[in-house]
């Protein structure tokens, strides 16, 4: 009864500051709780921070820990790219505050009021938060802040580095694509997708293929030299020279049937870029590409059908249809039927492309003209082919494109594609990489369309998908559509 009590007077009281009953200067022109960019990083309430309630009082033997007045502040963990802090208010001590929490910045300046600080408020008694998207090998500052009187001050000044990477690919989430952007021995849960539940009965791993995305045929090996499983991770092991490019990885069962394929995406780290009219954060290129940059053939990147989680390959040309090459022979494309249009086939052959049948017009088969819209959804899906932290975006009318305003624009016909506008920075490249045809499978209309997957069904008809389009000749569509069993580009949505 006395904690209720004591929980309840402590709401009371910020019930009371946040209706004036204390007139201060604690909240002038701090825009930085809202809208500061700190190096990339996007503050709180914009979706890089998380903060969970406890149930029970988190543990303040961190790393590091600072106590000043009512609050106590432990950073228990570091990430390349996240940092975690536990937080404890005394609620008793609380009622002589207007506000509390904590400050960060990678400048080594604790003033809430500068631009470059960015300022997490904690209102809960116990609370963990989480920083997300922060910058890797970069060092950052913080420190608790505490409002009295109309008074900020401050606590200790303490710092942390975040490593540049992290051997264990899924620390910050599971996927079905992990980025690799240095030579090193790496590591993943092996789940399902986004799941948080290890595969069972997995007899064995290897590399099913590997591709630099161009017309030079790489040696298996060139990317990935080794893999292994033990203790539900998979491991594996780079080139002593680290190239970038893509493979992918499968778990079998002892009969070597595929259990479940992780797509390993080798390049430099993916920027995010902010769309106009608060249409989201996008990916500064296609999944798989290994180049952002206008007219080179590493922004191609590769090519899925929709509600698959595995790639196909696109091609080595930014203007003709050839085929990047690998380290396989691909198989032919198979009729979608009862037999072959269903998950469990297309997770078992994931370099298998799937026809479209002539009922659904999709390479999933009900037998019907109905479909599973829920292969791909606004919520990522264990079969999003995204890596973590990022999913399909969300097309049609209410879709990622048409929010941000992409319309007819010139298409460079020098580097093949069209330089749309958008917030931050002031461009965004999209390449035409063509697609792959739901009739047959090949390579069509490379350095003469563009086509990008969405999230979205067409509810109007259940043969289509949303995507955007756009075509030499002239035409933006943001919110077209197509059948689902064409192999299109994807260009991932921050979560």
């Amino acid at each position: 009864m006395i904690r209720s009590m004591k929980k309840i007077l402590f709401f009371l009281v910020l019930m009371s500051l946040c209706a004036g009953l204390f007139v201060t200067s604690c909240d002038d022109g701090l825009e930085s709780e809202t809208n500061v960019e700190l190096g990339g990083i996007d503050d709180a309430g914009s979706g890089n921070e998380e903060i969970d309630d406890e149930q029970t009082p988190p543990s303040t033997d961190g790393v590091q820990t600072q106590k000043k007045g009512p609050m106590t502040l432990s950073l228990s963990a570091v990430t390349p790219t996240t940092a975690t802090f536990n937080t404890l208010l005394d609620v008793e001590q609380m009622a002589d505050y207007q506000e509390a929490g904590f400050i960060y910045s990678t400048i080594d300046e604790m003033d809430i009021e500068a631009t470059h600080v960015s300022k997490v408020r904690i209102t809960r008694e116990m609370s963990s938060t989480k920083l997300k998207q922060l910058l890797r090998a970069t060092e950052y500052y913080y420190t608790i802040y505490l409002c009295k009187n109309g008074v900020y001050m401050y606590g200790e000044t303490q710092g942390f580095v975040t490593p540049p990477f992290d051997s264990n690919l899924s620390v910050d989430g599971t996927a079905n694509c992990y980025i690799v952007d240095r030579k090193g021995t790496y590591s993943y849960y092996a789940t399902e997708g986004n799941s948080d539940v290890p595969m069972r009965d997995i007899a064995s791993v290897s590399v099913l293929w590997e591709s630099f995305g161009t017309s030079i045929a790489p040696l298996v090996g060139d990317l990935i030299k080794s893999v292994s499983y033990a203790d539900d991770y998979i491991t594996f092991q780079t080139a002593d020279t680290f190239k970038e490019g893509n493979a992918v990885v499968a778990a079998k069962d002892d009969a070597g049937n595929i259990l479940w394929s992780w797509h390993i995406w080798l390049t430099d780290q993916p920027l995010g870029q902010t769309y106009y009219n608060n249409a989201g954060t996008m990916m500064d290129r296609n999944l798989g590409a290994t180049s952002a940059t206008p007219g080179e053939v590493g922004a191609l990147g590769l090519l899925y059908q929709w509600g698959r989680k595995d790639p196909f390959l696109g091609s080595s040309s930014i203007s003709s249809e050839t085929t990047a090459k690998s380290t396989i022979s691909w198989p032919s494309p198979v009729s979608s039927n009862s037999g072959n249009g269903t998950i469990e086939y297309a997770t078992a052959h994931p370099t298998t492309s799937i026809k479209r049948n002539d009922v659904n017009y999709d390479w999933y088969y009900t037998g019907s003209s109905s479909t599973d819209n829920s292969r791909w959804q606004s919520s990522k899906t264990i079969y999003d082919p995204c890596p973590a932290g990022w999913r399909v975006p969300d097309g049609g009318d209410d879709g990622v494109w048409s929010k941000a305003g992409f319309d007819d624009t010139t298409y460079d016909s020098i580097n093949e594609g069209i330089s749309f506008s958008i917030s931050s920075p002031s461009i965004t490249w999209y390449p035409a990489s063509g697609c792959r045809s739901s009739l047959d499978g090949g390579l069509v209309n490379v350095g003469d369309s563009g086509y990008y997957w969405s999230a979205s069904p067409n509810s109007d008809s259940s043969y289509y998908a949303f995507r955007l389009s756009f075509s030499s000749s002239g035409g933006v569509y943001p919110s077209s559509y197509n059948y689902r069993a064409s192999g299109f580009a994807v260009r991932c949505a921050r979560e």
